[in-house]
């Protein structure tokens, strides 16, 4: 196997150390994991997909907006890529990232996921996502990063409760990714009960996923532990009160913010925890074999403000097919100026219409 040799021992790392956080959150043991837990930290509705979006929570979500810039900071010149910081890893992030599973397509050639990775690294893009189950992505990233591997931040995912089977899902991903370490690994969509119908067993400290990911960073083969939700935002909250999550990564979107409410149910928790926050689903999709759905001219531009808006996210991910869905991004990232409170209220009035009608399509609320 060819690896890049790039850990933290060599002078040109990039330097994605854990700080030290400015406070100690209390780390939640497995079997201190309780009902409570598990509720909303906002103490919205689950019952319903409707998060409760009064007046005063737009307000108080307004204002959160309002002050983001200065709260969450971008780095930019003219052209260039605004960058933030991921938390509490030292990493200055583009803001947008390519999310690689359209990239893994049967259908996709390596031709292609080379032109694009080369032109987005190029365009100041530094991180990319992706995962064992995107088709043949992580293949074609590995060849497509060859002699670019230290200039991005790769983060790929595991989906097994066991932690015997997370090291070898790691060591899977680190031969086809052509790389002898991760900069991050996610437990993949914590919300789904199929998947982990037993968190205590998820946060086992031994056996548990979150073991596996603990002997594989101790080890050096995953610098950070992360973890992603789709669904049942509040599942997510005990898996961040571990403290040992430094990435989470869920659905952000205008709609879905009236269906899911990650922005009031979790994001509360990973801000406490100067956890950075990634966006997916920004453009609504894909679901249930459909594709994208906010991809006028207006909602793309309106759902990635919207997203770079929201206090405490980092990154915006999409799922790039091609050079011009790149460019599309990279446009709107290098034009990114956040939301002004008139508009983000007309943002968030759309999106209550859309998420009438669209109902919860990734799965259960709560």
């Amino acid at each position: 196997m060819r690896v890049c040799r790039t850990h933290e021992s060599n002078a040109r790392t990039h330097n994605t150390e854990r700080l030290k956080p400015a406070h100690s959150p209390s780390v939640l043991k497995p079997e201190q994991i309780t009902t409570k837990s598990l509720r909303t930290s906002s103490g919205g509705n689950e019952s319903g997909y409707n998060t409760g979006m009064d007046s005063l929570t737009r307000r108080d979500f307004a204002r959160a907006v309002a002050a983001g810039p200065l709260a969450v900071r971008s780095a930019r010149a003219a052209d260039a890529m605004p960058t933030r910081r991921l938390g509490r890893i030292r990493f200055q992030a583009g803001i947008f990232g390519i999310g690689s599973q359209h990239l893994g397509d049967l259908k996709a050639t390596q031709a292609n996921a080379d032109r694009v990775i080369g032109e987005a690294i190029d365009a100041g893009v530094n991180y990319i996502d992706t995962a064992p189950t995107y088709n043949v992505s992580e293949e074609r990233l590995g060849r497509a990063l060859k002699g670019k591997r230290d200039k991005v931040f790769l983060v790929s995912k595991v989906e097994t409760n066991t932690s015997g089977d997370v090291m070898y899902q790691i060591n899977d991903s680190l031969r086809k990714l052509q790389t002898d370490y991760l900069d991050c690994v996610h437990m993949h969509n914590v919300g789904r009960e199929d998947r982990y119908p037993d968190l205590r067993q998820m946060l086992d400290r031994e056996r548990g996923t979150l073991g596996g990911l603990l002997q594989a960073k101790k080890q050096g083969k995953i610098r950070h532990i992360g973890a992603t939700c789709h669904m049942r935002p509040a599942r997510a909250v005990p898996v961040l009160e571990t403290g040992e999550v430094e990435l989470f990564m869920c659905t952000i979107n205008f709609v879905e913010r009236h269906i899911y409410g990650f922005e009031e149910k979790v994001l509360p928790e990973a801000r406490r925890r100067n956890i950075a926050v990634i966006g997916m689903k920004v453009l609504g999709g894909p679901v249930r074999g459909g594709g994208a759905r906010l991809i006028s001219p207006e909602d793309y531009q309106a759902t990635l403000r919207y997203a770079w808006s929201v206090p405490g996210v980092a990154v915006a991910i999409v799922g790039v097919r091609t050079p011009e869905e790149l460019r599309q991004g990279l446009a709107a990232a290098r034009a990114f100026q956040p939301l002004e409170p008139r508009e983000l209220s007309s943002v968030l009035d759309r999106g209550k219409t859309l998420a009438a009608q669209w109902g919860p399509v990734r799965g259960p609320v709560a």
